[in-house]
């Protein structure tokens, strides 16, 4: 798989990136995350891609990613370290919405965006289907670092 081509493709006037369902996997999304070409993309679609927390952790230290405003990650292998990973991500501080729908994040993950204190900006999270328990929504629903967020989907 060439990263440079399908970016190239799939880059829509400059700002947004669908890579969705193209199987790009942790090394893909690890050469994608040092691209420059991120540094103008504000929307990133990465479901369906085969991501498991150590790919998300490439994303989440990239230095080309501080402007993006919504983040797609559904139905890849991410994991409660992958939320974790994602929560203590500084370069995702001016992130707006996030979508994890279709993972496995679980109670742990919930708690570890509950605590985050870089996703404070969203307005939209999306755990639909992240086994979590009562105690992982509550975590979520009473976070005051989710002051902002207006819309959201939990199991």
């Amino acid at each position: 798989m060439d990263i440079d081509e399908l970016v190239s493709q799939n880059l829509e006037n400059g700002t947004v990136l669908n890579l969705e369902n193209k199987k790009i996997g942790d090394d893909g999304l690890r050469r994608l995350a040092e691209m420059e070409v991120l540094k103008n993309v504000t929307r990133l679609e990465l479901g369906e891609n085969e991501i498991s927390d150590a790919g998300l952790a490439n994303l989440c230290q990239s230095p080309h990613i501080a402007g993006l405003r919504t983040l797609n990650l559904k139905s890849n292998n991410i994991t409660a370290e992958g939320a974790r990973v994602l929560a203590e991500s500084e370069p995702l501080s001016q992130l707006d919405q996030l979508v994890l729908k279709f993972n496995r994040i679980g109670d742990e993950g919930a708690k570890h965006l509950a605590d985050s204190k870089y996703l404070t900006r969203l307005s939209t999270l999306d755990l639909f289907r992240n086994r979590l328990t009562p105690e992982g929504a509550q975590a979520i629903k009473s976070s005051a670092n989710f002051k902002r967020v207006n819309r959201i989907r939990l199991d």
